[in-house]
């Protein structure tokens, strides 16, 4: 047995030197997260629509208007479309003191690619013509005064997807109640998202990872696309795939800015990380063969094979590290019990792949909290307990992946989001409203 677990710990130790030569193309993009974004100038006016599914969302839809009625931008060049489930829901009366704005009523609706579809389908079939882009934010959300000039400058680009940059609303309130350690931690998925790989990507020429708020999806897409026929629990994971079949171009710009609100209560983050794993899991099974054939076939550039294994070698570290934990303690309890294994290497088996594993989620947790150390706006010991407690707290997708495991993709059943109480964000509002 002692022999057993010298070996198992040797074969351990060579698959984590293989597993990190092969995703050191992917830390490469880290790099790229240092260097200062390009802004873009655009001299020409584009026609905007801001899409904004609004069910039941009446605690913070006026703050989300107020920013879009901040803008820098023309008004005259934008119309902001609410899509609601049902006339009495009083979102609606809200949005009735803001002009320019128009509310939707898509009944029926089960998921957020049905309220999307609905409305940009009306739009088509009423003003075929009328927008060069739709803009799509979510209600929850706070527009930086400059965003739409923003997005309108990121059009010159010639891409026909732009993703904005996502900042986070709790850590802009300066309230303490509008944070929480989970609401900290899960905060950093934008940045790990965006920074540490969209900017490469826009280097490389890939497709980006597309986050559905802060998007702006140029007319020519939604008309080949006749509206927005996602469905997936993520249907912007599964537009970024879409994106790569279908050949369109994308960009991260940073400089048009968002702010988004997360969660602080843990069974809210634990269903949205649920969502968003069981989406990936949807996604990769519809598009992986497809994508797969294209690149074999020279339809699509090879580095696109990124989208369909750039995640494998961190997955199989992580579930080697998880088999040679268990092996380690079936070592060490036959150390303690039968003596026929020494307690040293047995301790040694059950401790190194758990420091292995929490050393790279600590620099994965390191990374991003300095390349956006400007938005990182909380306190000293909150940024502690992230850095040293965030390597623990996401070992909790291992829970998740397993329960998405066994559940079925179709028990998400739509539920309104707990959101803050209406004015918590009023300070923030005014904030924006004043910097214009």
């Amino acid at each position: 047995m002692d022999n057993a677990t010298q070996l198992v710990f040797r074969i351990y130790l060579w698959f984590c030197v293989v597993a990190l030569i092969v995703y050191l193309p992917r830390i490469s993009f880290y790099l790229v997260a240092f260097r200062k974004q390009e802004r873009l100038r655009s001299s020409e006016k584009h026609r905007i629509a801001v899409i904004v599914p609004a069910r039941d969302e009446q605690a913070v839809i006026s703050h989300c208007l107020d920013s879009l009625a901040s803008q820098t931008y023309d008004p005259r060049c934008f119309d902001i479309h609410l899509v609601i489930a049902d006339e009495a829901d009083p979102t609606a009366q809200i949005a009735s003191a803001y002009e320019r704005c128009s509310v939707t009523v898509i009944g029926g609706q089960t998921c957020k690619g049905e309220a999307l579809d609905g409305v940009l389908k009306k739009i088509l079939a009423q003003t075929p013509d009328a927008y060069d882009a739709f803009l799509f934010l979510d209600a929850d959300n706070l527009a930086a005064p400059d965003l739409l000039e923003e997005m309108n400058n990121a059009l010159s680009s010639g891409r026909q997807i732009v993703c904005g940059k996502k900042l986070i609303k709790n850590w802009q309130s300066g309230r303490r109640a509008s944070r929480s350690f989970i609401a900290n931690c899960t905060a950093l998925t934008y940045t790990q998202i965006d920074e540490l790989g969209n900017r490469a990507r826009n280097h490389l020429g890939l497709s980006v990872t597309m986050v559905g708020t802060g998007m702006l999806v140029r007319a020519d897409v939604i008309r080949e696309n006749g509206g927005w026929p996602y469905r997936s629990l993520t249907e912007d994971y599964e537009m970024t795939a879409d994106a790569i079949v279908k050949g369109w171009t994308s960009l991260y710009y940073s400089h048009a800015q968002v702010f988004t609100e997360e969660a602080c209560d843990a069974r809210s983050a634990f269903k949205r990380k649920m969502r968003w794993i069981k989406g990936y899991t949807q996604c990769q099974r519809r598009y992986f063969s497809v994508i797969l054939k294209k690149v074999l076939a020279g339809h699509i550039r090879w580095r696109n094979l990124g989208f369909l294994f750039a995640t494998f070698p961190p997955y199989a570290f992580f579930a080697v590290s998880a088999v040679a934990m268990i092996f380690g303690f079936v070592a060490l309890a036959s150390s303690l019990l039968f003596g026929t294994v020494g307690l040293a290497p047995a301790l040694r088996m059950v401790l190194l792949p758990f420091l292995f594993i929490y050393g790279v989620l600590f620099v994965y947790t390191l990374v991003p909290l300095f390349v956006d150390r400007a938005q990182v706006k909380i306190s000293w010991p909150e940024k502690i307990a992230v850095l040293f407690g965030n390597p623990l707290y996401t070992l909790g997708y291992f829970r998740i992946f397993l329960t998405a495991f066994v559940t079925s993709d179709d028990h998400f059943a739509w539920e309104s989001t707990a959101r803050f109480s209406t004015g918590i964000f009023a300070d923030f509002t005014d904030k924006l409203e004043e910097s214009v």
